[in-house]
């Protein structure tokens, strides 16, 4: 495969995932589901195994009570990383100032800024159908404690 049908399939991919970041800073959840295979996986990392399940349930879940519960919530896209051929890795800062309880976190109004790595697999029809999620958790907590 030639270098430019390399390069060609990594900004395809990493495109779909900066749309797929794009739509969740407009907080529109069904924009970003559009960009996903529903029955595909996602995983909350910091959450363990409750953290796991499908995009278009658990997922859509958690980001709309996320939307819901930080509605200014904003997110930037600091690097993104096709790590081969299906794989794209995403550095994202997301910030948001609670306004309603959130997964047994109390609302003090407070604001919270985190780093996030998004690692996104798509499938051969360019749908995302993996999304596994990391963050430090307990630095989350703490900053809206």
């Amino acid at each position: 495969m030639s270098t430019l049908v390399k390069e060609q399939q990594a900004l395809s991919l990493k495109n779909a995932c900066v749309e797929f970041m794009f739509a969740y800073q407009l907080r529109n959840v069904d924009k970003m589901l559009g960009f996903c295979d529903q029955e595909g996986e996602v995983w909350f990392r910091p959450l363990g195994e409750a953290g796991k399940g499908k995009i278009g349930e658990l997922g859509k879940a958690i980001w709309s009570s996320l939307i819901d519960c930080f509605p200014d919530i904003d997110n930037t896209v600091d690097a993104t990383v096709a790590e081969d051929g299906e794989s794209v890795r995403c550095q994202v800062v997301i910030r948001g100032t609670q306004a309603k309880d959130f997964a047994g976190i109390a609302s003090k109004g407070k604001k919270f800024d985190s780093d996030h790595i998004f690692i996104f697999h798509l499938n051969p029809a360019n749908k995302i159908d993996r999304i596994h999620i990391t963050w430090d958790h307990e630095d989350f907590q703490r900053q809206l404690s």
